[in-house]
């Protein structure tokens, strides 16, 4: 029998794994099962998982697995990129179009009883612009194709070439790797074009969070959205403004997350089983 154990399982990765070949079983114990299956909060390394044969991550980055130790054990390790990447894309672009066209400032208006329309010109609402999409992988290029149809001119922006600071909007896609950790720090901030709006929804520690809001409250960057931060949970309250979005890592939440969990994880038993390559393997 095959032993698959679920190790650290998410509260919102609601539902069971389904679809998997029969002979197949569920295990609480990882260092006893040939497969097993973790969010992004759970380390990995050979130690924890003696018996494996396949480690699969259900998100798109993969920084919790020790691949190369992995691999050197002869354990295969796999990822889910398609099952939160529309759902990251559109919080994404929410993020950016309400930052850009300045929702914050109107909904706080609209709190005091303002109707402010004489005075749109304060409100400095902009388009898109130029955006540069940092991290052209499975859901950064879907950013980008959804940015062109709105008439953005995007700038992709791929691992090891630099970030541009002549754009309006920076949106980070990036997977984190032991090199890039605050790629975007207080110099590019500070370099980046006056009024520019960043967000983050792609990992915490690529982007300096403190200097990034102490630039919105200086006036110089436009506007920031957040969606993860370096050491989670965050205390979301200390980033309160109305230029400034935070949400508690949720943007690739959706109702039908852990349908399509199980999906990717049953299309990799079934690979492992019956020998093929395993989708997504890294």
């Amino acid at each position: 029998m095959l032993r698959i154990c679920r190790w650290g399982k998410a509260d919102y990765e609601q539902g069971e794994l389904a679809g998997l070949p029969e002979g197949v079983g569920m295990v609480e114990d990882p260092a006893q099962a040939e497969v097993v299956v973790v969010p992004s909060t759970r380390r990995v390394s050979p130690a924890d998982v003696p018996r494996a044969r396949l480690v699969i991550t259900t998100t798109s980055g993969f920084e919790n697995l020790d691949v190369e130790a992995l691999r050197a054990a002869d354990v295969r390790s796999s990822r889910l990129p398609l099952v939160r990447r529309d759902a990251v894309v559109e919080s994404t672009l929410a993020m950016i179009l309400s930052l850009t066209r300045r929702q914050g400032r109107f909904q706080l208006a609209a709190q005091a009883g303002t109707w402010d329309r004489a005075n749109l010109h304060r409100y400095d609402a902009r388009l898109l612009g130029r955006v540069a999409v940092v991290g052209m992988g499975v859901i950064g290029s879907r950013m980008a194709e959804a940015l062109r149809v709105l008439g953005a001119e995007v700038v992709e922006v791929r691992s090891g070439q630099h970030i541009p600071t002549d754009i309006d909007v920076l949106t980070l896609h990036a997977s984190l790797t032991r090199t890039n950790h605050q790629m975007v720090d207080a110099a590019l901030l500070g370099a980046l074009r006056p009024g520019c709006v960043v967000v983050n929804t792609a990992r915490g520690k690529l982007l300096d969070v403190e200097a990034a809001f102490a630039a919105v409250q200086s006036g110089h960057l436009g506007g920031l959205g957040v969606d993860v931060f370096p050491e989670e949970p965050a205390r979301l309250e200390r980033f309160v403004h109305r230029d400034v979005i935070v949400t508690p890592h949720a943007a690739g939440w959706h109702p039908a997350l852990g349908a399509r969990i199980a999906e990717g994880v049953a299309a990799a038993v079934w690979a492992l089983v019956e020998e093929e390559p395993i989708p997504w393997a890294l």
